[in-house]
């Protein structure tokens, strides 16, 4: 049982490889007992299945085991792309030392995964699917490029069926069982769950019912609500992070519970009298000590009476729907004329249309592209040349000049993206060029077709 409630996030580099309280690992059940409610809220906030967000977090992140995940929060393997203004973190992936995103909480890499895919037109008519039609979004992600694997669908869905997470589609948001800024600052905690008390707590974790209740700043008889973060050890004398504004209706405990530390260590690097609680837009010490001359606003009797009643669980959630989506509407023309650097990608990209079915429609593959030649850019105005011009309609109004068999490698650009502007494999690009591995530089010259 005690393992069911704890979860560590260890970020020493040395603590890492070792056990984590006789864990080596999080296990796959620890890792959606953990994570299933964020899935859920985000699915109502952000209209993103929670059995598509679980599934994909589960396999990016190696069920919260990745380096990624463990040291920068990134659960779904979200890379920096261009608009990315947040922070990074190096890591290889098609090709050696790319760039990711990096988050300060699981938290914040959900609800980037539900903006990431909300904010860009290739996953934009999975939106329009039913939320419990986790097959159709599978099927939508691996065609939209999600991924490189072309089984990246079928693996989703088995995962989907193999535990059952088609539940969480028809589930109501629920209060966040974990709070990962609290597990930054390497104190093991438990999430209460309904009915628990800290007597149960303790029991379980074997301890006594005074450890449990000064391990979190309480009074004997104290209760706790479902969602509630209880120590299992001793918080800090300073916080997870340097400072925190005050937020509307958040108390000192609230605070102390959320960044790990002690509540009188609170109030003393702060130079607060216990008990006083400060108005909201305080800037809050966690780290260092307030100036003597740096002092802060107060609540009154009242409204310090009044924060009390009003307290809420501070692990729930009140869930706030997304803006609706903003579909691009791109008026596409009959066909598009391919003109010297066009490849299958860039094409795609101009006209919001998918690779694959520009590949089908036009019934030719990547590389035989040739300036001048027509591309359909829907399966009408294709079938409709087809039907008048035989086999090969694209070409049959222009002479054959061969497209461009070279690339040369720009800043930001990796093994993949090459691959699949081209359509070529990863393996081609090596023989055709003598690469050895994913190793590329800026301004090289690559061979991208035979």
């Amino acid at each position: 049982m005690f393992m069911k409630h704890l979860f560590v996030l260890v970020i020493s580099l040395v603590s890492l490889g070792s056990s984590i309280l006789g864990q080596t690992k999080i296990t796959r059940q620890q890792y959606i007992d953990t994570y299933k409610a964020m899935a859920i809220n985000e699915m109502h906030r952000g209209g993103v299945p929670a059995s598509i967000t679980m599934a994909q977090g589960i396999l990016e992140s190696s069920d919260g085991n990745s380096r990624l995940a463990r040291l920068g929060n990134n659960h779904f393997g979200i890379k920096c792309k261009s608009t990315w203004k947040g922070k990074t973190m190096k890591a290889d992936d098609d090709a050696p030392n790319e760039c990711f995103r990096a988050y300060d909480s699981p938290e914040e890499s959900y609800r980037d995964h539900s903006d990431f895919l909300r904010n860009n037109w290739r996953y934009h008519e999975l939106f329009d699917l039913d939320i419990t039609d986790y097959k159709g979004w599978a099927r939508g992600l691996r065609k939209a490029g999600y991924a490189t694997n072309k089984s990246y669908h079928t693996i989703i869905i088995n995962l989907i069926e193999r535990h059952e997470l088609y539940k969480l589609d028809i589930a109501q948001p629920q209060p966040l069982v974990t709070k990962p800024l609290v597990l930054q600052n390497e104190v093991p905690v438990v999430y209460a769950e309904k009915d628990e008390t800290l007597e149960s707590i303790a029991r379980e974790n074997d301890l006594t019912d005074r450890q449990i209740y000064k391990y979190n700043d309480l009074d004997e008889g104290q209760s706790i609500t479902e969602g509630d973060i209880i120590y299992l050890k001793p918080k800090r004398r300073r916080g997870s992070q340097k400072f925190h504004t005050v937020k509307p209706d958040e108390s000192m405990y609230q605070i102390a519970q959320q960044y790990g530390i002690k509540l009188k260590h609170l109030y003393r690097r702060n130079r607060l009298e216990e008990g006083l609680e400060p108005v909201e837009g305080s800037k809050l010490y966690m780290r260092g000590k307030r100036s003597k001359t740096d002092s802060l606003d107060v609540k009154t009797t009242e409204e310090v009476k009044e924060l009390k009643e009003k307290f809420v669980n501070p692990h729930s959630l009140e869930i706030e729907k997304a803006d609706p989506i903003e579909k691009e509407n791109i008026e596409l023309p009959p066909y598009h004329v391919v003109q010297k650097g066009d490849n299958i990608y860039r094409i795609a990209e101009k006209y919001h249309v998918f690779e694959e079915d520009i590949l089908k429609w036009n019934k030719i593959n990547a590389l035989e592209l040739t300036l001048g030649q027509k591309i359909y850019l829907t399966e009408e105005t294709a079938k409709a040349a087809f039907a008048d011009g035989g086999d090969s309609p694209s070409k049959a109004d222009n002479p054959v000049v061969p497209a461009t068999k070279y690339h040369v490698v720009v800043k930001g650009e990796t093994v993949y993206r090459i691959t699949q502007k081209y359509g070529i494999t990863a393996e081609q690009l090596r023989a055709w060029n003598g690469l050895s591995g994913n190793q590329i530089n800026v301004g090289q010259k690559l061979k991208v077709s035979e």
